[in-house]
């Protein structure tokens, strides 16, 4: 028998050795291929270049080919790119007036009183009323400040981050958001670096049995992204409040110094209305436009990491739809391509800078 237990040990210490070594390895390659001699870009010529911005910016949504839209991204890639101030204005006047994340992006003590009505955002025949319990929850007005930031990284989840090595640039950002809590062990090629992250309620209903159970598992995890401010939607559907405000209280319990903000439903209705109004047929928004729509309006130079909605990458080559697995989202409830030719669109005209593909 203790011969058994013997092998039995010897033989879980070699394989826990072996999964550690390979998972060091795995990570001295990515750190190699990242800090190796940069590659020689080849540019495209400028009047290539000029060609095909026009015929992004021009081509209506309905006409789209996702095969021509990929091959020109691709080539727009080796195109230079520099910020043009003058639309970028032009498209955040249009943001603050419809939406103005400055100020309506949260439900904070300032906007809303105490005994408040709040209509949700996806259902208008269901309210809430705001207790002082729910308003001591709220902070006492917008974290962020009048004055934009200078550049901004929005970090998507997508399977073309791998091999990126976008992690330093991602890091020199002054302001980076982040989405869905994603897993932050691909530091080269995500970076380190986060000011806000979206949590779905979704992944605490997954992963985290509603925080009824795995309240310490939930608040140990959170520790990856420092002290970044979690936002989440707590009014936009009656079944996510409950669960949203479980996270409060967990990370209050726990002394963590991070905070949980929470949209304002009339702000996502407003943004909702405005993408509608530039031709955009979608159920509901994506994480992914809202916090570039944000991004757009808080800060001076907006860089995009992570947005690929095709199961191809740049090179032709397959990849997974996240960088850390290949779970599809539900059918019919985004439409990613469809808000990544805005993205493209938004790109040509340089109002934001999107990057796919390698960062060197």
């Amino acid at each position: 028998m203790s011969r058994r237990r013997s092998r039995f040990l010897y033989l879980l210490f070699l394989l826990i050795f072996l999964s550690l070594f390979g998972f060091y390895k795995n990570i001295q390659k990515r750190a190699d291929v990242c800090t190796g001699s940069r590659r020689a870009t080849w540019w495209v010529p400028k009047k290539t270049c000029q060609r095909i911005k026009k015929s992004i910016i021009q081509t209506p949504l309905e006409k789209v080919n996702a095969i021509n839209l990929m091959k020109n991204v691709k080539s727009l890639q080796r195109c230079p790119w520099s910020l043009n101030t003058m639309m970028l204005h032009e498209v955040r006047s249009e943001l603050a007036s419809c939406c103005n994340a400055t100020g309506g992006l949260l439900v904070t003590q300032e906007n809303t009183r105490i005994g408040d009505v709040i209509t949700y955002e996806t259902q208008s025949n269901r309210q809430i009323k705001i207790t002082e319990q729910i308003h001591q929850m709220l902070p006492q007005t917008s974290p962020f400040p009048d004055k934009p930031f200078r550049r901004c990284a929005v970090v998507g989840n997508g399977g073309v981050l791998l091999n990126s090595c976008c992690g330093s640039e991602i890091d020199q950002a002054d302001y980076v958001f982040r989405l869905n809590l994603p897993p932050m062990n691909y530091s080269y090629d995500i970076g380190t670096k986060t000011d806000l992250v979206t949590a779905n309620p979704s992944i605490l209903h997954n992963n985290y049995s509603r925080l009824d159970k795995k309240r310490r598992p939930f608040v140990e995890m959170l520790k990856a992204y420092k002290s970044a401010s979690l936002l989440m939607p707590a009014f936009s559907f009656a079944s996510n409040t409950d669960v949203s405000f479980k996270v409060f209280y967990a990370l209050q319990d726990f002394e963590s110094e991070q905070k949980v903000l929470f949209f304002h439903p009339t702000y996502l209705k407003n943004l909702a209305l405005h993408w509608k109004g530039k031709g955009l047929k979608v159920r509901r928004l994506s994480s992914g436009l809202m916090i570039v729509s944000i991004a757009l309006e808080l800060c001076d130079e907006v860089s995009m990491y992570g947005f690929w909605p095709f199961p191809q990458g740049a090179t032709g080559k397959p990849i997974p739809h996240h960088y850390y697995d290949n779970k599809l989202p539900k059918p019919g409830f985004h439409s990613m391509s469809d808000e990544f030719f805005f993205y493209t669109k938004m790109h040509s005209m340089g109002v934001l800078r999107l990057k796919v593909g390698r960062c060197f």
